[in-house]
């Protein structure tokens, strides 16, 4: 637990945004694990940068426009990194191959067909879902995509193994060594859940929970466990389907 304080916030913020306030921060992989504890909280102050945008740019713009525009913020604010895993993730799901040369294909730099849709068909749903949501100004689920994003990311590294013998940079991130940090960052999660959007955020929460163990299940299954291009993938497309949720929440109410 030695990694919980400004240092583990510092390394979450770092390693999962743009923003560097030390970046020659020197980590220990115990401390990797604690900042764990923080993602969720890192994924409230994306969300709060990408309704600043709204904010910003809602009487200007109309709401496609704004909808891409704020797709690329939360691209750029991530630096693509998720979005990298995501199109290696599917690569490796698509090829049909055994797990091992599965996994040698997701290490691949290359991008194949099925990853370069994957990130096209993401982002596009990311900015209609976007659009549709900053045309009735529900921007407290721009704030919450982000965050429990982040915390269903703890959830399927805490209940996975990693699936590369060898290890790995996201090795830090996964397996029963992370279990301690679901109080922290669950708590934080389903309190700005609750906060932001009352029942509309415990159901996300729990939803989320839910396609975690889903797919700490799956993976297991097809690759032996996960890696670090697997957790941004499941990033991407957790925070992909609470943003389709919250376009859905928007029409049922009008």
């Amino acid at each position: 637990m030695g990694g919980l304080g400004i240092k583990g916030l510092l390394i979450a913020v770092q390693f999962l945004t743009v923003i560097s306030f030390a970046p020659r921060l020197f980590v220990q992989e115990a401390e990797l694990t604690a900042a764990l504890s923080y993602f969720p909280f890192v994924g409230l102050i994306i969300g709060f940068l990408l309704a600043g945008v709204y904010w910003a740019l809602g009487g200007w713009c109309q709401a496609p426009v704004l909808g891409v525009i704020e797709t690329m913020t939360l691209a750029f604010l991530t630096r693509g990194l998720h979005l990298d895993g995501l199109a290696d993730t599917f690569d490796a799901i698509g090829s049909g191959r055994p797990a091992e040369a599965a996994l040698l294909i997701m290490k691949d730099s290359q991008i194949g067909a099925l990853g370069a849709v994957s990130l096209i068909l993401v982002l596009l749903l990311k900015s209609c879902a976007l659009a549709e949501i900053s045309r009735v100004g529900f921007w407290q689920v721009m704030v919450l995509a982000p965050c429990l994003s982040r915390w269903g990311l703890n959830v399927l590294a805490a209940g996975s193994d990693y699936a590369r013998p060898a290890g790995g940079l996201g090795q830090a991130f996964v397996g029963r060594k992370t279990w301690w940090t679901l109080p922290v960052s669950g708590s934080s999660a389903l309190v700005a859940a609750w906060f932001l959007a009352g029942a509309w955020g415990l159901w996300a929460f729990l939803g989320v929970v839910f396609w975690g163990l889903l797919m700490d299940f799956y993976y297991g299954k097809r690759f032996g466990g996960v890696t670090g291009d697997i957790l941004g993938a499941h990033l991407e497309l957790t925070e992909t389907f609470l943003l389709l949720a919250g376009a859905v929440s928007v029409n049922r109410a009008a």
